[in-house]
């Protein structure tokens, strides 16, 4: 029994083998395949593509012609927006935006030292009016100097007066009247007139004129201790606080005048012999439109944006702030018999499409007189002649059209 099971089992392991070895072979005849077939597409793709770019370089003409074609059919179907030419008297009109600037600004300066102090702030933004106190200096030091010189001046007089008596008794009463006018403390009056050669010798041998000409020397620079606001402004600048030391030349605030602000709005040079001194400006500030009047305009140009500045006014009295920026529209001088051309219709340097009465499209050169931000002014163009407003795809001469008026 036993040898029998023992011959069956030999039996059964070698069909295992050999069915194992069987899937082997099986598997290598189907990757063999897969590669031959991997390999044969590859094969007629390489020659599909070489053989379509062996046309397309020998028949590339044709297949051009072919899209152009193609595409003047799609052009030619389409609906496009024409306008027609009207030749009036336009007034032309100019855009641009500037800032509003001070008429007036200036530094103000000490022009004495000492110790530096106000009645007001000095920081940006301090409003004042004309004859208001801005700051004033220290000037204890210059006034009792000053009182000092004019008690010498008595001195003076006080020993001359005699010798006039004496000698000059005519003119002794002009000269005592004005001995006794001088006060230490209050400027000094009128120099009485000479009458004869002999007084003013006398008068200026002593030196009382030229002590009397430094006293008033001394009574102006007094002056300097306080500085009153030449105009109603507001300080825009401050460089020293109060309590500073200052000496003479020390700027000290930087104010601007209120009420004669200005707008500075820089043109094309082109423009500058259409613009004249008066025209009117219309402004424009958040959606606010309020008029103004150029009152003056440079001559010299911005290196950096080759325009030249053009100075308004504004008529209207408005919430204007120095800094701020304003749109502006300025209408130069009109021109007779033109029409106007949009810029978009523009194409190379002066032509236009032409709309002819089979409804196909003709390049025409225009004769441009002036432009503005969106159109030109042309005078070469009848009335009644149609025209492309705006550019279309691929457009040229011959292409028919479909057109719609606006």
């Amino acid at each position: 029994m036993l040898p029998y099971f023992n011959k069956k089992l030999n039996h059964k392991k070698l069909y295992l083998h050999d069915l194992k070895y069987a899937m082997k072979i099986r598997k290598i005849i189907i990757t063999v395949i897969l590669l031959l077939l991997l390999g044969l597409l590859f094969m007629v793709g390489s020659i599909s593509y070489e053989s379509g770019v062996s046309y397309g370089e020998s028949n590339a003409e044709e297949i051009r012609a072919s899209k152009i074609k193609n595409v003047s059919a799609i052009v030619s179907s389409k609906f496009v927006n024409v306008e027609m030419v009207s030749n009036q008297t336009y007034p032309v009109l100019v855009s641009g935006s500037g800032r509003v600037m001070a008429g007036t600004m200036i530094n103000i300066s000490s022009e004495v030292q000492g110790l530096l102090n106000s009645p007001i702030s000095l920081k940006k933004g301090t409003s004042f009016k004309k004859g208001d106190l801005l700051f004033r200096i220290r000037d204890t030091d210059a006034k009792l100097m000053l009182a000092a010189r004019k008690s010498n001046y008595l001195s003076q007089w006080t020993s001359v007066l005699p010798d006039l008596a004496t000698d000059h008794s005519e003119q002794y009463d002009k000269w005592y009247n004005f001995f006794n006018s001088i006060t230490v403390d209050q400027p000094l009056g009128e120099f009485p007139k000479f009458t004869t050669s002999k007084e003013k010798n006398f008068i200026i041998s002593r030196k009382l004129l030229a002590e009397y000409l430094n006293i008033k020397s001394d009574e102006y620079r007094l002056t300097k201790y306080f500085q009153v606001a030449p105009f109603n402004g507001s300080i825009v600048e401050a460089f020293i606080d109060q309590g500073s030391i200052v000496n003479p030349g020390s700027p000290v605030i930087q104010i601007i005048r209120d009420d004669e602000l200005e707008i500075e709005i820089p043109l094309a040079v082109k423009y500058m012999q259409k613009i004249k001194i008066g025209s009117p400006v219309n402004l424009i500030e958040n959606d606010v439109e309020f008029m103004g009047k150029v009152v003056r305009i440079g001559n010299f140009i911005n290196a950096n944006t080759q325009s030249v500045p053009v100075y308004v006014k504004p008529i209207n009295k408005l919430p204007l702030y120095y800094g701020m920026y304003v749109k502006a529209k300025l209408e130069l001088n009109a021109l007779e018999m033109v029409c106007k051309i949009p810029r978009t219709a523009i194409f190379g340097e002066n032509k236009i499409y032409r709309v002819d009465k089979d409804s196909t499209i003709h390049s025409t050169e225009i004769n441009i007189r002036s432009s503005d931000d969106r159109y030109y002014y042309v005078d070469n163009l009848k009335d009644s002649i149609i025209y492309l407003p705006q550019p279309i795809v691929n457009a040229k001469d011959s292409i028919k059209i479909t057109p719609i008026f606006k």
